[in-house]
């Protein structure tokens, strides 16, 4: 008897097929001793524990790959924390939060405030006293305050407080605007004596000033208005005609036509209804669609005079 063996190992398991082919007739009493060619028992185990040591190894090394990969990450990003922060504070683009600036207190508004509360209830004595406390001190209302002060002291009558105001006064531009408050405030009080300290306060605007675009073509206008009240029209027509011919833009330029109508029109030696027509006509044309000052508004008397003109009484 002849016997073939073949061996195969899959995953611990042991497969033996054997084929066994028999000769003759029969079988013999006494069996041939069977030769297997197994590596069973003891070096099986030598090669299963060898695979376990490699599996072991294996595992070992993969995990201790894995280690590594995890840490050189981590150092990675820590490195690259490490670099931005750097580059961050060494980045000279980068500035730093700036502090916001405390804002300085104007030292002349809290009386300019107060004064001007005064006003609203008509207390004029407390209200120059509060202006005169913003007008000492050194700030953005000081200049406003002084000028309040010299329409006051013109109202009180204190004329020569107002003129020293505007005398020691620095900036042109408020020592302007002081002069002709204190001219108006004495033309507003209605008497003849402040009338004529008006006329001249206005005349010093005009003459000693330089030439401003608004309050100089606003004195001239005061000033014919004035004169035309004392009936003394020729000097009245000479500033009227100042302002057309020097001060288009003026916002007196057309209520000066009216002013000159009402002039020609008035009994006088150079009284000429032909020419206070045409000066009427013209501010109507001219100022149609306009939206004018409400004290400068004088359409509806021009109306009315025209048709006194074209159908007398």
């Amino acid at each position: 008897m002849k016997v073939f063996g073949l061996f195969q190992r899959n995953q611990g398991l042991l497969f033996i097929v054997g084929f066994l082919s028999l000769s003759g007739i029969g079988f013999s009493n006494q069996a041939e001793p069977l030769e297997l060619y197994l590596p069973f028992p003891e070096d099986l185990r030598s090669i299963e524990d060898n695979q376990i040591s490699v599996i072991k190894n294996l595992d070992s090394q993969n995990q201790l790959n894995s280690n590594t990969k995890e840490n050189s990450s981590k150092e990675q990003d820590l490195n690259t924390k490490t670099v931005s922060s750097s580059e961050i504070v060494k980045d000279p683009k980068t500035k730093p939060p700036t502090k916001k600036k405390k804002e300085k207190l104007d030292p002349s508004l809290g009386s300019f405030q107060k004064g001007k509360s005064y006003l609203t209830r008509n207390q004029k004595s407390k209200a120059e006293t509060e202006f005169s406390e913003s007008a000492n001190k050194e700030g953005g209302k000081s200049n406003q305050a002084k000028i309040e002060n010299t329409n006051l002291f013109s109202l009180d009558g204190k004329d020569q407080e107002s003129i020293g105001i505007v005398e020691k006064m620095e900036d042109p531009d408020a020592k302007i605007k002081a002069q002709f408050e204190m001219a108006r405030s004495l033309d507003r009080m209605g008497k003849p004596d402040s009338e004529e300290k008006a006329y001249k306060e206005y005349l010093k605007l005009i003459n000693d000033f330089p030439k401003h675009a608004t309050l100089t073509p606003k004195s001239h206008y005061a000033i014919a208005v004035l004169l035309l009240r004392k009936k003394e029209f020729k000097p009245a027509a000479y500033h009227l005609v100042t302002i057309l011919k020097e001060y288009k833009d003026a916002d007196e330029f057309l209520p000066s036509h009216y002013q000159l109508g009402r002039l020609y029109e008035s009994p006088w030696l150079e009284r000429d209804l032909e020419r206070s027509k045409k000066y009427y006509e013209i501010y109507l044309r001219e100022s149609e669609g306009k939206i004018t000052n409400p004290g400068l508004d004088f359409r509806r008397e021009t109306k009315e005079r025209l048709k006194m003109m074209d159908y007398p009484i």
